[in-house]
C-alpha cells in the first residue's frame, strides 16, 4: 500500500467528520471575539436600552445549544442552490431539530453615490465574497425557538429567542454587506421556516 492510498481513507474520515459538525460552539467563541473589539449599535425589540451584557446574557442560552449531545441525532446534509444544509434530528425531548445552513455568496456590484451638493454622482464597484451561516432549533412547542446568524468576517449578525429579536450594525462594515442583508435576511427568514416545518 502506497503512503497517498494510505491516507485517502484517514483524509475521508477526517473530511465526513468536519462535515458532520456543528460549527455553533466555534462562531460563538469567534463572534465574541469580534464582539470584544469592535463598537456595534444593538437594536432589540425587547428593551430601549440594550447593551453588551444583554447580549452575553443572551448567548449563553446559545452556547448551551453548541454543547448538546448530538450522537442520539438522526444528522442529513444536502446542498440547495448557494446554502449548504445540515440538520440534526431529535426523536425524543424538547429539542425536534438544529439546523446549520452555510451560504456562500459573491457580490459584484455598482453603486452610485448621490450627493446633497451640486457634485456629480460618482459610481463605485464592489466586489466581495461572504460567508454566511445561519442556525435554527426548533421544539415542540415553537416552530423557530433560537435563531444565529453570523458573517464570517463581519461577525453576529442578529439573533432570536422566541419572540425577542436582536440586530448589530457595525461601526466598521464589510464593504457590500449593507448591499447584501436586505435580500439575504428575507432568503434565509424563508428558508427556515421551511426547513422547521419538514
Amino acid at each position: 500500500m502506497t503512503p497517498l492510498s494510505f491516507l485517502f481513507p484517514v483524509l475521508f474520515a477526517f473530511l465526513f467528520s468536519q462535515d458532520n459538525n456543528l460549527q455553533l460552539g466555534q462562531d460563538l467563541s469567534k463572534d465574541a471575539r469580534i464582539l470584544a473589539n469592535t463598537s456595534v449599535f444593538i437594536s432589540d425589540n425587547a428593551t430601549l436600552s440594550p447593551s453588551m451584557r444583554t447580549i452575553e446574557s443572551d448567548l449563553e442560552l446559545f452556547y448551551v445549544m453548541a454543547s448538546i449531545n448530538l450522537s442520539q441525532s438522526k444528522y442529513s446534509a444536502r446542498q440547495q442552490g448557494k446554502h449548504h444544509i445540515q440538520t440534526w434530528r431529535f426523536n425524543e425531548g424538547n429539542i425536534k431539530a438544529i439546523h446549520q445552513i452555510e451560504t456562500t455568496m459573491a457580490l459584484d456590484t455598482v453603486v452610485t453615490q448621490r450627493y446633497l451638493e451640486d457634485r456629480a454622482p460618482t459610481q463605485q464597484r464592489i466586489q466581495n465574497n461572504f460567508k454566511f451561516r445561519t442556525y435554527a432549533v426548533s421544539t415542540t412547542d415553537a416552530l423557530i425557538k433560537l435563531y444565529y446568524l453570523t458573517e464570517y468576517e463581519q461577525g453576529l449578525l442578529e439573533y432570536k429567542i422566541d419572540d425577542r429579536h436582536v440586530e448589530l450594525m457595525y461601526s466598521r462594515k464589510k464593504q457590500g454587506l449593507s448591499d447584501l442583508m436586505p435580500k439575504i435576511k428575507d432568503e434565509l427568514d424563508r428558508f427556515v421556516v421551511d426547513l422547521s416545518k419538514e
